[in-house]
């Protein structure tokens, strides 16, 4: 294993050595496959049934304060502004230590990781491809932008449509010069670290940002997961401008929601249709003491009847997460979370429904759409 995992660095400098700008890029339109049914990993379509246990809202590799290089097209895009993370302690980039982290998931039983790095926090379409080949997990790679300030510099001027092209090519030809094709929209950046203290976070280009996310979920077929870090009408609004582009809310997840939200945010936002995801989880020092918190928010969804719109996730994307730092890792739902919602009372059915039955149906595409009018 240890020469698998040096061949496959050397793989990754020599691929991430050569500028993406180098790479020659057909910006051609190109048909829209239809898919449904399938999930599309790094690895190619595979069928559902066959994920496994599934995290749905990870980062193997993320890097909030490097730039991915420029590459003179929309495929690939630089971040310029900058927000403060005190709390990172350091990127996820070394791929024998992101490796180790996500095989503790593999031998627990885990089947499948969903990694939502997108355009700004520095996503690696190659080496996402190698470390599933190296750890045998499945791996869905997101697309899409994230928070205002980790746009692109010329976002003012980049229209609906033209950021619905780079999202349908990232998902239907290959991202970033290579093949290897995203499989879900997301985690597409909605709020703002300080949006307690704003009249809303929804700012011009964030709403680009979500409507040519939804014109291109409807275009391909697939699933949408969107960074929930907004004031409630915020979050109200964000759900009318996907469902206004023809997007069946019952394909989108909403992060970050789950136990840090009032319980009735919760059910209006489940009446909508879409999922909610409890996470950011496992950060040292152990024991959270929201731990508690987050498990009997979870169980009372579960109580109320939600079991079938819950998802479960660590969203690890900061070094303190890691159990090489006392953090979690990719195993505290299955060390922590899991016990502590049996000990309550959840079933193993419940349990199975929420980590293996959601994913596997929010993943699948659907049949794609004709485009909605622009508006």
């Amino acid at each position: 294993m240890r020469k698998l995992k040096s061949r496959l660095r050397a793989g990754i400098v020599f691929a991430i050595g050569v500028p993406v700008c180098a790479m020659a890029q057909d910006n051609s339109p190109a048909p829209i496959p239809n898919i449904a049914g399938k999930v599309q990993t790094v690895g190619g379509l595979m069928d559902p049934s066959a994920l496994g246990e599934t995290l749905m809202h990870e980062h193997i590799f993320i890097d909030f304060k490097k730039p991915p290089p420029m590459t003179g097209s929309l495929t690939d895009i630089a971040v310029i502004k900058r927000i403060p993370q005190p709390v990172l302690k350091g990127p996820l980039s070394d791929f024998n230590e992101s490796l180790d982290a996500i095989m503790d998931f593999k031998n627990a039983g885990g089947g499948t990781i969903v990694d939502l790095t997108n355009f700004g926090l520095t996503r690696d379409p190659t080496a996402l491809k190698l470390v599933s080949r190296a750890s045998g997990l499945n791996v869905v790679m997101g697309a899409g932008w994230y928070i205002h300030p980790y746009h692109p510099a010329d976002m003012d001027q980049l229209t609906v449509q033209q950021l619905t092209d780079i999202l349908v090519r990232d998902i239907t030809v290959g991202a970033q010069g290579t093949n290897i094709r995203s499989g879900i929209i997301g985690e597409v950046g909605v709020g703002d670290p300080d949006y307690r203290t704003k009249p809303t976070t929804l700012y011009p280009n964030v709403i680009k940002s979500i409507r040519a996310s939804a014109r291109a979920s409807r275009i391909t077929g697939a699933p949408m997961s969107i960074h929930n870090q907004e004031l409630p009408s915020d979050t109200v609004q964000t759900l009318d401008i996907v469902q206004s582009e023809g997007v069946d809310l019952h394909h989108v997840v909403m992060s970050h929601m789950g136990g840090r939200r009032s319980a009735e945010i919760l059910e209006a936002v489940f009446a909508r249709g879409p999922y909610i995801e409890w996470d950011f989880l496992g950060q040292a020092p152990l024991p959270q003491e929201n731990e508690k918190s987050m498990i009997d928010s979870l169980v009372a969804m579960i109580k109320a009847g939600h079991a079938s719109q819950i998802m479960i996730s660590h969203d690890i994307c900061t070094q303190t997460q890691l159990k090489i730092n006392g953090g979690g890792g990719y195993t505290y739902i299955d060390d922590v979370i899991i016990p502590g919602l049996k000990a309550q009372g959840v079933s193993d059915a419940t349990i199975h429904q929420i980590m293996v039955e959601n994913p596997a149906r929010v993943l699948a595409f659907v049949a794609p759409q004709t485009v909605v009018p622009q508006l």
